[in-house]
């Protein structure tokens, strides 16, 4: 049986600690805009908001 290589499209969420070294050093009181056209689950979007 054939197993997907991806968990799920889109999905972000194992990754958010690799991601997080890349985030901006501005973001929270510089910058006030997030766009992500594939959301998918929104680890990411939700990762910001939270922190």
């Amino acid at each position: 049986m054939a197993k997907p290589f991806v968990k799920w499209a889109g999905g972000k969420a194992q990754l958010l600690r690799k991601i997080r070294e890349n985030y901006p050093i501005e973001l929270g009181w510089r910058i006030s805009k997030y766009a992500e056209p594939f959301v998918g689950g929104g680890a990411v979007l939700f990762d910001i908001l939270n922190n």
